[in-house]
């Protein structure tokens, strides 16, 4: 008799430690932020919220679009249940943070060593995105469209018809989905010509889909560029990809956000010209035109392949394939 009440003891105990383990299993659940987009200057902070089924050693942590961590927050939680993490929009060193996206991802660990993660990152996001609406109102010098998701927009304005680039309004800046507004005066970039009720004009929206756990920083002062941290005082970590996607040349999603932009270029007629009392120059032919790139950006165009393309009164004329900088072109 009681050796069989010692086997029923045992049995118990198993039974027990088992049902404690199934128990104890950790889940981290119901990851999201309050909003998509932080603007630091109003003080309000962005909660990353979650739900843990036990008690954890939880991390979030903010990358930069370049996957640079900026960011990193650690709680010790007792017990399961729903938390929350605030940011304010500052990195590590205390500096709010550059207008741009940034990634979130959210890491539990169980008391036995178990790691669970959340990250979206390289599953979601990426996919072209046709906006719609795309209208410019010239008296209000606005142009606005509307995205199907929160994206990275890219707005070149020129002449149709396979005429010359005039500006890029945004170079792959992050905009939310829904109906978005963008100043434009109607001029090209180097304020010379006004195309805004041009009948030739045309405007070309492209945008890629953001991640699901991304965050849009707002700053005071809208930017046309994407901007970054340049000065990384803390640290270094750099989030590694868990998906690689097939590699496409012309796909810019997957071009690194800090080498993906349209450089500036500076056009110049070579030469001592008599001048009007516009101070426009009076010149002659052969004309030698210059283009030529400030140094701060030579070594991102040196890394790729490039055209040098001539238009004048918004006509094609000329053609390098094989483009170099300084270039003089004979007109």
């Amino acid at each position: 008799m009681l050796q069989c009440s010692r086997i029923i003891i045992l049995i118990y105990a198993v039974f027990m430690v088992a049902s404690g383990a199934v128990a104890s299993k950790l889940t981290l659940s119901n990851v999201r932020t309050d909003r998509l987009v932080l603007k630091p200057e109003t003080g309000k902070n962005l909660k990353i919220r979650y739900h843990i089924s036990a008690p954890a050693r939880v991390v979030a942590k903010i990358y930069d679009s370049r996957n640079i961590l900026v960011r990193k927050f650690t709680e010790n939680r007792n017990s399961g249940g729903d938390y929350s993490f605030l940011w304010d929009g500052k990195d590590e060193s205390g500096n709010t943070v550059p207008s741009n996206f940034y990634y979130y991802t959210v890491s539990a660990t169980s008391q036995n060593g178990r790691t669970v993660t959340y990250d979206l990152t390289d599953l979601t996001g990426g996919e072209v995105e046709n906006a719609q609406g795309i209208k410019y109102d010239s008296e209000k010098r606005e142009l606005q469209y509307v995205l199907p998701k929160a994206s990275i927009v890219n707005i070149r304005i020129g002449y149709a018809n396979g005429g010359p680039l005039l500006r890029t309004l945004i170079d792959w800046v992050p905009r939310p989905g829904g109906l978005n507004v963008e100043k434009w005066d109607g001029w090209d970039n180097c304020h010379v010509v006004n195309v805004k009720n041009s009948k030739n004009l045309q405007i070309n929206v492209s945008a890629y889909s953001l991640p699901m756990n991304s965050i849009i920083v707002q700053g005071l002062n809208t930017t046309s560029r994407p901007e970054f941290i340049e000065n990384i005082t803390w640290q270094k970590e750099v989030r590694q990809p868990t998906k690689k996607a097939k590699k496409q040349m012309y796909n810019h999603w997957q071009h690194p956000r800090d080498r993906c932009y349209d450089p500036v270029i500076k056009i110049s007629a070579l030469g001592n010209f008599p001048r009007t009392r516009d101070g426009l120059p009076v010149v002659s032919s052969p004309l030698p035109i210059q283009t030529t790139i400030p140094s701060d950006e030579l070594p991102f165009m040196f890394d790729q392949r490039f055209e040098v393309v001539y238009y004048v009164d918004f006509v094609f004329l000329y053609e390098e394939e094989l483009g170099y900088v300084p270039f003089t072109w004979k007109w």
